[in-house]
C-alpha cells in the first residue's frame, strides 16, 4: 500500500481502542513504556467496550501515564460519530474484525487490527481494498517479530550465519490442555465461523508471520487436522450454543521456495504427554527456541554448534545491537522500547503521521493468513496445496462455509 506523504505532519495522533478485554491490557502496557521513555506522539482519546467496567478498568491504567482522560463508550457507532480519534486499535473477537473494521475505514479512520486480519482471505481482501481506496493506514497488530529476540535471530540467520543456511525446522507443542469453554475469550475460539479456525489461525498467526519473516515465500503445504474435542459450548456470541468444531491437533509440512521445510506439530488433546520444542537446523548446528514455540524466539534462542559450543541468546542479542547504527536502532526500537506491543503502536502512529506503510500492513496480513489457510485447505482436500493458489483464492473450500455464514461475497 502506498501513501502520499503529508505536508503538515501531525504532532500527536489520537487513538481509540475498541475492545477492552485481556489483550488490550498488553497494548496499554506497551504504550505506557513509550510514554515513560519520552514519547509524545500518542494520545489515547477513547475506549469502547460493551461491558463498561472493562473500559473503566483500562481507563485507570491509562491515567497512570497519560494526563487527559479517554472518553468511554459502550457502542462503537457512537465513538465513530464523535470524531475524537484519528485511528483505532481493534482488540476484538475475530468475527468482528471485518465488520467493524470496514465500518471504520468507510468513515475514514486508520485502523490497526489484532491478528488475524479477518476470518477469511475474502473478508480480509475487503478491508485491504477499502483502505487502499481511501489511502488509509491498515495495520495488523503482529507483535512477536518486533522483540529483540526475533530481530536478533533474523540477523544471525541472514547476516552472521553461525550455523550456515537453515535446512529444516521442527516445532512441536503437544499437551493435554483442553480449552475452558466457560470463559468468554475461549468460547468463540471453539467455533469455526466465529474464529476463522483454531490455533493454526490464532497463536499460529505469530508462527506463520515469523517464518515468512525468516524464510520468505512459501511453496507448498501439506497438513492433516484432527478434532478430538467436540464438546457443546453454551453462551456463544451470535450462535448462542454450538459444538466445538475447530482443530485441536495437527501435523503440517511447509515447504519454502528457498528449500527450507518445516514440520509443525500441535495437540492439546494428548493425555499424559507434553512437548514444547522448536529446533532450527543448519549445516553447522542449530538454533533452539527458549520459549513458547508458537511465538518464535520471543524469549530468545540459543545456538548449538556441531563442535558442542553454545552461543547463548544474551550474547546473540548483544552482538546484534552492537551491529546496528544509531539510525537503525531508532528505526527498530524507537524510544528505546523493546516491547512488541509498544513497537506496533509507534509503527502505526508514525505511519498515520508520515503517510508511510506500516511494517505489517493489510496485504502482509493476507500473506500471513494464506499460510494458515493453506493448512486448512490442505486438510480439507486431503492433499498438498500450492500456497500461491490459496493466496489468490483459487482454493478456498474450507473458507466457503465461513464466507457463506457472514454473506461475504
Amino acid at each position: 500500500m502506498k501513501f502520499i506523504k503529508k505536508e503538515n505532519i501531525i504532532e500527536k495522533v489520537r487513538i481509540g481502542i475498541i475492545g477492552c478485554g485481556g489483550i488490550s491490557k498488553c497494548h496499554i502496557d506497551g504504550v505506557k513504556i513509550l510514554f515513560e521513555n519520552g514519547c509524545k506522539e500518542i494520545e489515547v482519546t477513547a475506549l469502547c467496550d460493551e461491558r463498561k467496567e472493562n473500559a473503566e478498568e483500562k481507563k485507570e491504567l491509562i491515567l497512570n501515564f497519560q494526563k487527559n482522560e479517554p472518553v468511554i463508550f459502550t457502542n462503537y457507532e457512537k465513538v465513530i460519530s464523535k470524531k475524537i480519534c484519528d485511528g483505532f486499535v481493534l482488540c476484538l473477537p475475530h468475527f468482528l474484525h471485518h465488520t467493524i473494521g470496514l465500518e471504520l475505514l468507510k468513515n475514514n479512520y486508520h485502523i490497526m487490527i489484532e491478528k488475524p486480519l479477518a476470518l477469511t482471505l475474502k473478508s480480509g481482501e475487503k478491508l485491504v481494498k477499502e483502505a487502499r481506496k481511501r489511502k488509509l493506514v491498515l495495520s495488523v497488530a503482529e507483535n512477536v517479530r518486533r522483540y529483540l529476540g526475533p530481530r536478533s535471530i533474523k540477523w544471525v540467520i541472514k547476516n552472521r550465519k553461525y550455523i550456515g543456511d537453515i535446512r529444516f525446522v521442527l516445532v512441536n507443542l503437544v499437551m493435554n490442555s483442553p480449552f475452558d469453554y466457560t470463559k468468554y475469550a475461549l468460547k468463540w475460539r471453539g467455533i469455526k465461523v466465529l474464529s476463522g479456525g483454531g490455533m493454526i489461525m490464532d497463536s499460529g498467526h505469530h508462527f506463520a508471520d515469523m517464518l515468512l519473516y525468516l524464510f520468505g515465500e512459501v511453496d507448498e503445504v501439506y497438513c492433516e487436522i484432527k478434532k478430538y474435542d467436540n464438546r457443546m459450548i453454551e453462551g456463544l456470541p451470535v450462535l448462542k450454543k454450538g459444538k466445538a468444531d475447530v482443530e485441536d491437533t495437527w501435523n503440517a509440512i511447509i515447504k519454502f521456495k528457498n528449500g527450507v521445510f518445516v514440520n509443525w506439530v500441535y495437540s492439546r488433546s494428548a493425555p499424559g504427554f507434553n512437548l514444547n520444542f522448536g529446533l532450527y537446523s543448519g549445516e553447522n548446528g542449530m538454533i533452539k527456541d527458549k520459549g513458547f514455540v508458537f511465538h518464535p524466539f520471543q524469549n530468545g534462542g540459543d545456538i548449538i554448534l556441531n563442535n558442542g559450543e553454545i552461543i547463548e541468546s544474551e550474547e546473540i542479542e548483544k552482538e546484534f545491537l552492537e551491529s546496528l547504527s544509531e539510525e537503525e536502532k531508532e528505526n527498530l526500537f524507537p524510544y528505546n522500547c523493546y516491547d512488541g506491543f509498544g513497537l506496533e503502536w509507534i509503527d502505526f502512529v508514525r505511519s498515520i503521521k508520515n503517510g508511510t506503510k506500516p511494517e505489517i500492513d493489510g496485504e502482509d496480513g493476507l500473506k500471513i493468513m494464506a499460510f494458515c489457510e493453506s493448512c486448512y485447505e490442505s486438510s480439507y482436500i486431503k492433499k498438498n496445496v500450492r500456497y500461491e493458489e490459496v493466496y489468490k483464492g483459487k482454493i478456498r473450500n474450507y473458507q466457503k462455509e465461513i464466507d457463506k455464514f457472514w454473506n461475504i461475497k
